[in-house]
């Protein structure tokens, strides 16, 4: 598996290089190149660490294929070769169109066709099977919005450069940096989130006055006529609530379980630590701790998602219930209990059973992995 994954490795770099220098067009491409080079391995890592993690309730990983019979972990591999440029382009359609005046708006308009010729490189890959069709919707957009915030830093540092004279800033020397370079130099989480709900708000709005006027064409547009459910589109157009208020802030606190105290006493008083995962021991050690703070994320995400994709595989019901055991889960700590273990591999027998298939929480782990590294 690992010499597979190295040539797969090689293959997926050489297409972002490709992708680089095609859309290399200012003034230092060298730099453009190295900097899309790094997006473009922080998206195949997201999309890898989402894929490795095991046991996933219903999805496929590492060890079994979940609820599903056309995938396994191959095809998934696959899948992210194939979209990975795509996803780096749709930075770069956010970057480019902002530094040429575009607003975050028509920015949305242009990564759409992008996304869909994404979703064909990615059907051709995997031999007609959906693998990431909801991902490349999301995490095109958290590209995209990257995009036009990296575009307006370099405005905004360009700016200050011409602003300050050389003499100002020899005086400043050892001095606290500038509020304005501050600024200037920050791409935040919530930035990002922020700018997303700027570029989808008023185009998803018209889509859901849109869906009200007929019957329901969709599994997407039924949910939403019989429940109000908007799906990954709501989410979108309210900056990815599901990001911003849980997949994000329980990443980063199962990151730092190792010394967040209180966190540790939470789950004790429901169940048995771990302690083995919590001591540093090494590479193979940071393997396993990763995958159970990738697990847990899941579970913790499972737990409050209106999955759309559990909805259509199964019943609203179900998706109810997913989101119970998943909050059951949580609670007593996931991946890192024992109790926790033994639950998530009983949730994966009966999501199997009941064919659920959590893809919506799946997506939104990998972004939240993804945004954590740009």
């Amino acid at each position: 598996m690992a010499d597979h994954l190295d040539r797969w490795s090689t293959r997926c770099v050489r297409r972002m290089r490709r992708t680089a220098v095609r859309t290399g067009t200012d003034r230092n491409p060298a730099a453009r190149a190295a900097l899309l080079e790094r997006i473009g391995w922080r998206v195949r890592n997201a999309l890898l660490g989402e894929v490795y993690a095991t046991p996933k309730p219903g999805l496929v990983d590492r060890r079994d294929t979940g609820a599903h019979r056309d995938m396994n972990y191959e095809t998934f591999l696959a899948s992210t070769e194939a979209i990975t440029p795509y996803m780096v382009r749709m930075f770069v359609e956010g970057m480019d169109a902002t530094a040429a005046g575009h607003a975050p708006e028509e920015v949305f308009r242009m990564i759409r066709g992008t996304g869909l010729e994404a979703e064909r490189a990615m059907y051709a890959a995997t031999d007609g099977v959906n693998t990431h069709k909801g991902m490349i919707f999301t995490m095109g957009i958290v590209l995209a919005a990257t995009g036009i915030l990296y575009a307006r830093r370099e405005e905004a540092a360009g700016r200050l450069k011409d602003e300050v004279k050389p003499e100002t800033l020899a005086a400043a020397e050892g001095a606290a940096m500038p509020e304005t370079e501050v600024i200037a130099g920050q791409i935040t989480v919530d930035a990002i989130l922020d700018m997303a709900r700027q570029m989808t708000a008023r185009s998803m709005a018209e889509d859901f006055r849109k869906m009200l006027g007929h019957p329901p064409k969709t599994h997407g547009e039924r949910l939403f006529q019989t429940y109000g459910e908007r799906g990954i589109r709501g989410q979108a157009m309210e900056g990815f609530p599901i990001l911003r208020d849980t997949a994000v802030p329980w990443l980063r606190r199962f990151q730092n379980i190792c010394t967040d105290a209180e966190l540790q006493r939470d789950i004790s008083a429901q169940a048995t630590l771990r302690r083995g995962l919590l001591q540093d021991t090494g590479s193979m050690h940071a393997e396993h701790f990763e995958n159970a703070v990738h697990v847990s994320t899941l579970i913790a995400i499972m737990s409050v998602l209106n999955d759309t994709n559990v909805f259509i595989r199964s019943s609203y019901e179900d998706m109810c219930w997913l989101q119970a055991e998943s909050s059951t889960i949580l609670s007593m700590g996931a991946m890192f209990t024992e109790e926790g273990v033994r639950a998530i591999e009983a949730l994966n027998m009966a999501c199997i059973e009941k064919n659920i298939s959590p893809g919506g929480a799946a997506d939104i782990l990998a972004v939240a992995i993804l945004l954590l590294k740009l």
